[in-house]
């Protein structure tokens, strides 16, 4: 399955002027990878949709219109393939949080 070739690149925690927080994706593969009907999700095991097609090698921006999914005092993000499987999982804490900063992993 080329959803191992997935990452998660960084993540917007905080914004600044109350946008949504984002996620960052990387496709790692030499293809590319239809994201419909995946799933990334927090610590609290809150769930957010997501789709479309990350082209090889591309990074994709993904806002998340879910009011403070992702924790300012840290938390854990988990990508999840269509069928549940977990795909990436990465974890930042409080003291990596700025607003409006992108935290790499």
């Amino acid at each position: 399955m080329e959803g191992g070739s997935i990452r998660i690149a960084g993540v917007v925690a905080l914004t600044e002027d109350g946008s949504y927080e984002t996620v960052t994706l990387l496709n790692a593969s030499n293809r590319a990878v239809d994201l419909t009907g995946w799933v990334i999700a927090n610590k609290a095991k809150q769930k957010y949709k997501i789709h479309g097609i990350i082209e090889p090698g591309q990074f994709m921006s993904i806002p998340v219109a879910e009011p403070a999914f992702f924790r300012d005092k840290g938390d854990i993000i988990t990508l999840l393939e269509r069928s549940g499987l977990k795909v990436a999982g990465v974890s930042y804490t409080k003291n990596q949080v700025k607003p409006g900063w992108t935290i790499l992993f």
